[in-house]
């Protein structure tokens, strides 16, 4: 669990100062320059830290930070790097949509300014395109099998091995499930932490070794549809009208989340952020830890990818903006980034550096393997919010007991017809 404190933040602020630039190229130089950023709106309190940071260490250089909120984060980019114009000159970039940004002109190349030698393999393939490098990682993400311990004892279950040559298949978590679920007692016995987002829920297909969109990310049909997503999805509406053992309707992340932390949930999908964030909201909560499952005749698929960053190509700022890049790509800056908001780090030395401290609890070690053996972006594609947008429907239907083939042929259709303009 990272703890965080004034002090703490303060030593950071102070080391970021003296970053050490091993590994990098040549430090950019910049004077008297101005950068506008684009950023998620996080807490002040994980942000200002690590803004603050960069202006000590380069107070030649005036940086205004605007957040913004997730529900508009994404249209505010849009609207802003549609224009063609210098302002802002970095942003935020959720990695799935660097294809994207990058066919449409929104974002620099910046393979010549970064050591790819440094990045983890997931943190690297999610700020790639076409071997190119256009946003540079800054986090990642797992998923990790959580459960209960106290509806697991009751149900008289043995729970599933940390070691993931032992993970559990579907079929196993489902039996267990069966187990522990009593809907008519608000108890279930599984829920993904994100029932309707693409990004959880495109492993199950991916396991059975389905595509999900074209080698040029320009074709659904065919792959959305296949008889291997098919069979996924239909396991994914099993769990809510056959084998009820999750609850039908419950879509909101925070909605899931509340249910395993009250302790109504048996066996949770969740992700690296919930090993801080249970503990500090549900401190009474017994719970363990296991690797994501997998189907048996198929092989283990883990998703992975987020927060990214990008440098507008149309900047007049371009030597500034490397900086900024330079030194939010620094061991110490992702260090302090880890402390502030706890990311799977993107950075091979920041995993060493933490080993003993951080990464000493077993949920780090699953998910350090999951991004070495497992991991796998989402599509790339340069119509992925088409693609999520749709998809996030579909799977809603799905859920609710929507005939699955017609579903996904429907959707696959839909999503042809949106990336048409990219072709």
């Amino acid at each position: 669990m990272v703890v965080t404190t004034r002090r703490a933040l303060l030593g950071w602020m102070a080391g970021a100062a003296l970053l050490a630039t091993g590994g990098w190229a040549t430090a950019v130089s910049a004077e008297q320059a101005t950068l506008n950023a684009l950023w998620m709106g996080w807490p002040e309190e994980q942000v200002d830290p690590l803004m603050d940071a960069f202006r000590e260490a380069h107070p030649e250089i005036t940086l205004n930070v605007e957040r913004i909120p997730f529900a508009q984060i994404f249209q505010t980019i849009e609207v802003r790097l549609n224009a063609r114009g210098p302002d802002p000159d970095i942003f935020i970039v959720d990695s799935p949509l660097t294809a994207s940004y990058a066919v449409r002109g929104y974002l620099l190349d910046l393979t010549p300014h970064l050591d790819a030698s440094r990045f983890t393999k997931a943190g690297l393939a999610a700020g790639t395109v076409d071997g190119k490098i256009y946003s540079a990682p800054f986090g990642s993400s797992s998923a990790l099998l959580f459960y209960n311990k106290k509806l697991l004892a009751e149900a008289g279950i043995e729970p599933p091995s940390t070691d993931p040559a032992e993970r559990w298949t579907w079929a196993e978590l489902v039996d267990a499930a069966k187990k522990v679920a009593k809907p008519d007692q608000g108890i279930w016995g599984f829920v993904f932490e994100q029932a309707e987002r693409p990004y959880q829920l495109l492993p199950l297909p991916m396991s059975l070794g389905a595509e999900m969109i074209s080698a040029d990310g320009l074709t659904a049909t065919g792959y959305l549809d296949s008889a291997k997503s098919v069979e996924a999805f239909q396991f994914y509406q099993d769990l809510y009208q056959k084998e009820q053992v999750s609850p039908p309707g419950v879509f909101d992340n925070n909605l899931t989340f509340e249910l395993f932390g009250t302790g109504k949930v048996g066996f949770f999908v969740g992700n690296p952020y919930d090993l801080v964030n249970l503990p500090n909201k549900y401190p009474d909560l017994e719970w363990g830890l296991a690797p994501h499952p997998y189907f048996a005749d198929g092989t283990p698929v883990t998703p992975t990818g987020a927060w990214h960053i990008g440098v507008n190509p149309n900047t007049d700022q371009m030597e500034a903006a490397l900086t900024f890049i330079d030194f939010m790509m620094q061991d110490d800056t992702q260090r302090l980034w880890l402390s502030l908001r706890p990311y799977p780090p993107v950075l091979e030395a920041v995993w060493e550096a933490e080993a003993d401290t951080t990464f000493a609890d077993p949920g780090w070690g699953i998910v350090r393997h999951e991004l070495a053996e497992t991991a796998r972006a989402r599509p790339a594609t340069p119509g992925w919010r088409e693609y999520e947008d749709i998809m996030r429907l579909a799977i809603r239907d799905i859920q609710t007991g929507a005939d699955v083939q017609a579903t996904l042929t429907a959707a696959a259709e839909r999503i042809d017809r949106e990336l048409a303009k990219y072709r």
